[in-house]
């Protein structure tokens, strides 16, 4: 089972996606480097290149190569959970260069939202959470018709990133009071805000982990259940 999972992968990573994997991958990366530009944006391109997998499987008729292998159907959403859980590594990849990159340069701070600290890591990590679990936990229903779903899992990732960016916003207006206070304790490297922003980055470590076992067991009840 181990094996054929890990093979499923091997076409993923091939015959999946593999162009505009690195497309995307660009465009996350490059969007850590525009001056005073929201950095939730950037991670969003992978879950388009989640997406594009699904839609691109639809035209090559995927789902049914699939089916036609000695394969279980578990297997192979194993192979694809573990191909989406790839892309949104790359984005936290990205995220951390660009963090350094940004500290050695000596980039200006980011007046458009959070700067790439901790608490940011922390909070990305769960808005991927809700985005899985929107898409992935549910697109199985009928892989083939992706679009609706990709749709209703991207406007709760923008929801989130604006849930996660008003307090921030808030501090940068300058404003005088206790959602201001958050926002800077969301975006100050300052040493002092260390504890509570290692906090979120844990939480968002625990939901992540915790929402991929869930999505996945939800996928795979879905899948099992689809009539090829």
């Amino acid at each position: 089972m181990k094996s054929n999972t890990l093979k499923l992968l091997k076409k993923e990573l091939c015959l999946g996606n593999a162009s505009q994997t690195v497309i995307w991958t660009i465009c996350c990366f490059g969007m850590y480097f525009i001056p005073s530009y929201p950095m939730y944006v950037g991670p969003f391109y992978m879950t388009l290149c989640i997406m594009m997998t699904f839609a691109l499987n639809q035209s090559s008729h995927d789902i049914l190569y699939t089916a036609l292998l000695p394969v279980k159907k578990i297997d192979v959403v194993k192979a694809r959970f573990m191909y989406c859980g790839m892309m949104e590594v790359f984005a936290f990849i990205c995220a951390l260069l660009g963090w350094c990159i940004r500290t050695a340069a000596g980039f200006p701070a980011n007046t458009a939202g959070i700067e790439l600290t901790l608490a940011y890591f922390g909070f990305q990590m769960i808005i991927f959470a809700i985005f899985n679990l929107i898409f992935l936990g549910n697109v199985y229903k009928d892989p083939l018709k992706p679009g609706l779903r990709y749709i209703a899992a991207a406007v709760a990732y923008f929801i989130c990133y604006a849930a996660c960016e008003l307090p921030v916003w808030a501090y940068y207006a300058k404003a005088e009071n206790s959602l201001a206070k958050l926002g800077q304790l969301y975006t100050s490297r300052d040493t002092q805000f260390i504890i509570p922003q290692l906090i979120i980055l844990a939480a968002g470590i625990v939901i992540y982990a915790v929402s991929w076992c869930l999505t996945f067991r939800r996928a795979a009840r879905q899948f099992e259940k689809y009539d090829l």
